[in-house]
């Protein structure tokens, strides 16, 4: 009997063991990880570290506010090469796109400006192609309401060598002047994916190569203008790439009841007020690269 009893206590006690130890990995290998997991889920999330570059970013906006936008343009651009990371990173594009923009399309002074004495025989197409430029954004640039030139007349511009990237994945198209940042623009609409698609899907950037080919300009009657017309002030716009189904075009906010005018073959849609900058600033020539 005591020899019965003595193995049932021992059996009894490897059970227990057994059980406990059973116990013990289910709660450390589930029960508590669960627990700690959904203690996480349920804990206020922890606030993102302070940005470093955020005191740069701060000296520039103040400049900027004093109205030193050539100091901001400085500081601005120094921000967006040295800090990538940023979290102001946009808010610093956004800034200094508008600034570039200003100082190229006004007569607001900047040292790289040159002038153009115009000479017996000049037009403003003539001009243009002598400065490497637009005549809409030499208008622009000297404030002419008109296209008639005077002779000994000084005509500023800014030398650019342009280049476009359309950053379909984060609806951007960036401009670059001389391969440095200089303005981005949110892309409004996206032609359908066709011969690209597997490859975007698979997160495998495709470029392809392209330029600048035809700029055009629509009147509201629906007929194409140039700048000397009367309608070309509410002209719509076309910028025309080799790559086809890619062409820029205006894209009027669909609050304002308007149709935006899209190529036949697809294209990228833009705000209105976009699409006009973009196609005084480009010319015929400038190199366009497409990121799928």
């Amino acid at each position: 009997m005591g020899a019965f009893l003595a193995k049932t206590i021992v059996i009894l006690l490897l059970a227990a063991a057994i059980v406990g130890g059973a116990w013990y990995y289910t709660d450390k290998l589930f029960l508590q990880p669960q627990k700690a997991l959904k203690e996480e889920k349920l804990a206020p999330a922890t606030p993102p570290p302070p940005d470093p570059a955020l005191p740069e970013f701060n000296k520039a906006v103040e400049l900027l506010q004093t109205g030193d936008l050539l100091g901001a343009r400085e500081a601005f651009t120094r921000f967006v090469e040295q800090n990538p990371h940023s979290l102001k990173l946009d808010d610093a594009k956004d800034r200094l796109g508008s600034i570039n923009t200003e100082l190229f399309l006004s007569q607001k002074p900047a040292p790289e400006k040159q002038v153009y004495v115009v000479k017996k025989g000049d037009v403003l197409n003539k001009v243009a192609r002598i400065t490497k430029t637009t005549p809409e954004l030499l208008m622009q640039a000297n404030g002419l309401t008109g296209i008639m030139l005077r002779i000994d007349q000084r005509l500023y511009y800014t030398p650019a060598e342009f280049a476009l990237a359309i950053d379909k994945r984060n609806k951007k198209l960036v401009l670059l002047n001389r391969g440095k940042f200089f303005k981005h623009y949110p892309i409004t609409t996206l032609p359908p994916a066709k011969a690209v698609a597997k490859k975007a899907a698979a997160g495998l950037v495709v470029k392809q190569q392209g330029k600048v080919v035809e700029k055009i300009a629509w009147g509201p009657s629906g007929a194409r203008v140039i700048f000397t017309d009367k309608e070309y002030a509410q002209a719509t716009f076309w910028v025309s790439v080799s790559v086809p189904g890619n062409t820029i075009y205006s894209d009027p906010d669909p609050a304002s009841g308007e149709k935006p005018n899209k190529p036949p073959t697809g294209g990228i849609g833009v705000a209105p007020e976009a699409a006009a900058e973009l196609a005084a600033l480009l010319t015929k020539g400038n190199p366009v690269t497409v990121e799928n």
